[in-house]
């Protein structure tokens, strides 16, 4: 082995070589993403599989010398190709120039794949510029630039065609030290798949991040300078760079549709922030958010000026966004000039919205204002992100109808949404519930979902008659009142038009609400009277039918009611049973409203259930059955000084209010509070004491002639809270002798302190802590297990030696009165110091003074791979032991001669981690001496 040296000259023209290169290599690219579209936009033909991909790339347009006039494209299956630039003047194309010293370039390609999948299509340039403060700092150029799309192939039949969003913002701004930059890329998606924005790291191939990448307030960290994006708008509001030169950061837009992602888009874009006094324009709109009803105009004013210490700038004001991409009715902003103007510059934004743009999700619209504070062209620029979301109207005129077992539901036709392109309209769907609501319609949010009213059916209709829509229920129950609504639906279609996909629901209509036949009688109450395991009492009442309805001549007496009943509050048809308790008369006029005491029942553990069937003319069947109701059922839950009280019933009737009761000392029961729902929280108590409740429910039939409210208590039910809720968990630091660069020659003498905060110092919630228990595992990700507990709150401080080194993770937990132990704390993780250090010499004569080679100082080492060769290069001494114990013999232990010898080191360090191989193979020569010299 030799080593040739090289005169300095050479080494420096080998350097200026390299530089060269590198620079020759050196790209341009400021920002760029791709863009996929399907050429056959039925996605059904021969072309199905083939797609046209867009590599959008923004480049520094003064760096001619390596403008890209082809580009390569790879599509993810395999195959990759060159593609030349597509736009601008010249042959070839010379791209498009912007402000900022920026130019616009597209190549556009098409390729056919051979099966339906996801594939990532991108496209990386082999350098990025220099001089990028966030990437690989300072050889930004060694990176590369890499960009990627990922798209999906769907079933044309069930989920439709795909294209992914489209970036409408150039991100060709400049910012200024101390000044806010903003930046939206402003994505659209023609197919109404909902998008979502966040942050990641620029890469440098596909699914590979850039190496050595800082955030862009890390470069100059601190309160002042923060970056954040929206994940639901895009806005990105950089507040503020505090540090003048050029930054990297990477978006990716995630695609949705049914709630699963089927793509995504990436854009790397830099930020170029300069040193300058210049203030950027302001922006202002009359609102952040808004919804419009389809059919009508949303027009606003949008106002832009330079601040008012700058008032010779001018102002330029432009919008982008997706209502001026719609294909029907686009928007528009008026006066048409994209010229610098004299401050305000006042625009107006106008949109005659069609029903084609009836969206679940929000259009944007990026309004910005740039002013010419770096010259004719060119200046800072602010950006305003104004969303709007476009609802159908309601239906109107809904009337309802009642029969005897079915209601009639009609609507006014036509819908003032019903003529749409591509048949975006699919019809109607009815939806109800029992008993009336207060719904308030908010023009914001369509639909029905959570209000209380229930979808009839999932495929829309339109059916008609008389020149009405029309939908008959006949699921429906003689004495009910129903509240219906409509909704009108409309959705994309698959080329086949089988399967819809992406809908949404126009506003809802008003409520129309109707009362069925009263032919029977109806449940008024079921109310426990007495709470005992065998001795328990009910009373059940009900309402005698309506006269009218039932029709006394054609169901002539006698008149009989007969009750029957069944354990449990959802029971089924065939377990209530007769209890042997009926009522007769021979007239309608004594068949009057009654009440019972039903009695011997476990009232204490469990609800009943009733049905009273009315019979008449001496008929063996009933006429009919009332509805199930049944007792309310109260269940507490006991913890900490306090009791959670939860009910529930299966009733005919609407309750609308609950008033929970409380036994005082001498027996009585208090109101305590009146709530719309459960659950209700008695808290304040004492634990150990025993409380009782019960409940009363009220309710109403709205039907006119049932007395209302109907007041029915639940059984008697008692508990005593208990203290079940453990700590807060502790706050945790720990250290030991690496903190300090403490001698670890002694490993026995290091341990780590843990020191933590009692959890009644820091946490409002937690008022008893009586001690602790440490939790130790000696790698990252190992279990856990229990080493130590302390029995007094006041001692925070504990220290652990682990059986080998000190490396290791621990938590700590608290623990009550009442041996409830809390959470973790925050778990920390300390590591090893391995130091490992060989000396050069040492003297095998047997005087017992440095005879034996072995390291010095070292700690925490596993083991290692330790050779030793002589000056020929053969091995004489090896081992695997730490220690070496190296006695100056050699493999067949025979004493080696004088001389200097050479050795290679490996060593592994017990670490946090695991065992690991230290940074660095240690190298080096031994003098072994015999005899002085």
């Amino acid at each position: 082995m030799f080593y040739r040296l090289f005169p300095l000259r050479v080494l420096l023209f080998l350097l200026f070589l390299i530089t060269i290169s590198s620079t020759l290599l050196a790209t341009h690219n400021r920002a760029g993403e791709i863009r996929v579209e399907l050429v056959d936009t039925t996605c059904t033909s021969d072309n199905s599989l083939t797609v046209r991909a867009t590599v959008i790339t923004y480049t520094k347009a003064s760096s001619i010398s390596v403008d890209r006039d082809t580009l390569t494209i790879c599509w993810g299956d395999g195959t990759c190709e060159r593609v030349g630039r597509a736009n601008g003047l010249g042959t070839p194309p010379q791209g498009v120039i912007l402000e900022n010293d920026t130019k616009r370039n597209l190549y556009i390609a098409t390729h056919t794949y051979s099966a339906r999948a996801t594939y990532t299509i991108s496209m990386t340039d082999p350098n990025r510029n220099a001089g990028i403060l966030n990437v690989n700092a300072p050889f930004s150029e060694q990176v590369p630039f890499h960009i990627q799309t990922e798209y999906t192939f769907l079933n044309p039949q069930v989920q439709g065609c795909n294209n992914s969003p489209i970036l409408l913002q150039p991100p060709i701004d400049i910012g200024c030290v101390g000044q806010v930059f903003t930046h939206n890329p402003n994505a659209f998606d023609a197919d109404n798949d909902s998008l979502s924005y966040e942050f990641i790291t620029p890469m440098q191939e596909v699914d590979f991040s850039a190496p050595n990448y800082q955030e862009v307030m890390e470069i100059e960290p601190g309160i002042d300078n923060q970056i954040t994006i929206d994940s639901l708008t895009g806005d990105i509001v950089w507040n503020a760079p505090q540090k003048a030169g050029e930054y990297n950061i990477a978006i990716l837009i995630r695609e949705y549709r049914n709630g699963q992602q089927i793509g995504s888009i990436v854009r790397d874009m830099q930020i170029l922030v300069e040193e300058c006094e210049n203030l950027p324009p302001v922006v202002e709109v009359p609102f952040d958010e808004v919804c419009v009803i389809a059919g009508n105009v949303l027009e606003f004013d949008v106002r832009a000026t330079a601040p008012l210490s700058e008032d010779e700038q001018l102002v330029r004001l432009t919008a982008l966004g997706g209502p001026f991409e719609v294909t029907y009715g686009p928007a528009t902003f008026t006066p048409n000039t994209e010229t610098f103007e004299e401050d305000p510059v006042v625009k107006t934004f106008r949109w005659d919205v069609p029903c084609e743009a009836i969206s679940a999700q929000f259009y944007q619209v990026v309004f910005k204002a740039t002013d010419n504070g770096f010259g004719d062209t060119t200046g800072l620029a602010t950006l305003k992100t104004v969303r709007i979301k476009v609802v159908g109207p309601p239906p109107e005129d809904v009337q309802a109808e009642p029969q005897s077992n079915e209601v009639n539901v009609s609507w006014q036709m036509p819908y003032a949404c019903e003529d749409t392109e591509n048949n975006y309209f699919r019809g109607f769907t009815v939806w109800r519930r029992e008993g009336s609501a207060n719904f308030v319609r908010d023009t914001c949010t369509p639909g029905l979902d959570g209000s209380g009213y229930t979808k009839l059916f999932n495929v829309p209709i339109m059916d008609t008659e008389d020149g009405r829509y029309i939908y008959t229920d006949t699921d429906v129950e003689r004495g009910r009142t129903y509240c219906y609504r409509i909704l009108a639906e409309f959705a994309l279609t698959t080329p086949t038009g089988s399967t819809t996909y992406n809908p949404v629901e126009s506003l809802a209509s008003d409520s129309i609400c109707v009362q069925l036949n009263r032919d029977i009688p109806l449940i008024t109450n079921v109310s426990v009277l007495t709470t005992d395991t065998g001795g328990g009492e009910m009373e059940v009442c009900w309402s005698k039918p309506v006269a009218e309805d039932l029709d006394t001549l054609l169901n002539p007496g006698p008149y009989v009611y007969e009750v029957l009943r069944a354990e449990g509050q959802n029971p089924p048809e065939e377990a209530f049973q007769p209890i042997g308790i009926t009522f007769s008369s021979p007239t309608f006029a004594g068949a009057n409203d009654t009440c019972f005491v039903d009695t011997g029942l476990n009232t204490a553990e469990q609800s009943y259930s009733y049905i009273v069937a009315f019979y008449v003319n001496n008929e063996s069947e009933p006429l009919g059955l009332t509805n199930p109701a049944s007792s309310v059922f109260l269940s507490i839950e006991p913890t900490d000084n306090t009791n959670i009280l939860s009910w529930s019933e299966n009733v005919p009737w609407n309750n609308f209010e609950y008033t929970i009761f409380r036994e005082n000392d001498s027996g009585d029961y208090d109101s305590l509070a009146t709530v719309t729902e459960p659950p209700y929280r008695d808290e304040g108590l004492i634990n150990g004491t025993e409380y009782c409740y019960y409940v009363r429910s009220a309710g109403t039939y709205d039907i006119e002639g049932i007395p209302g409210p109907l007041l029915n208590n639940s059984q008697r039910n008692c508990s005593i809270p208990i203290d079940n809720i453990a700590p807060c968990p502790p706050t945790l630091e720990v250290t030991n002798g690496c903190d300090t660069q403490t001698d670890c020659s002694d490993e026995e003498a290091l341990a780590n302190t843990l020191d933590w905060v009692n959890p009644m110092d820091i946490c409002e919630e937690t008022d008893d802590v009586v001690g602790y228990r440490i939790y130790y595992a000696p790698f990252e990700g190992s279990d856990f297990e229990f080493i130590a507990s302390i029995d007094d709150s006041r001692l925070t401080v504990y220290d652990h030696k682990p059986e080998i080194g000190i490396a290791g993770c621990y938590a700590v937990t608290a623990v009550d009165t009442f041996a409830n132990e809390s959470e973790f704390s925050n778990i920390i993780c300390v590591d090893n110091c391995p130091f490992y250090q060989l000396p050069n010499a040492f003297t095998p004569n047997g005087d017992g003074q440095n005879d034996i080679f072995r390291p010095y100082p070292y700690c925490f080492i596993d083991r290692v791979e330790f050779t030793v060769f002589n000056r020929w290069g053969q091995v004489v001494f090896t081992t695997n032991d730490p220690d070496l114990n190296w006695d100056g013999t050699n493999l067949q232990g025979q004493a080696l001669e004088d001389g200097t010898y050479f050795y290679n080191c490996r060593y592994f360090e017990r670490r946090v981690t695991g065992i690991q191989p230290g940074p660095v193979i240690l190298k080096g020569y031994i003098e072994l001496i015999r005899n002085s010299r």
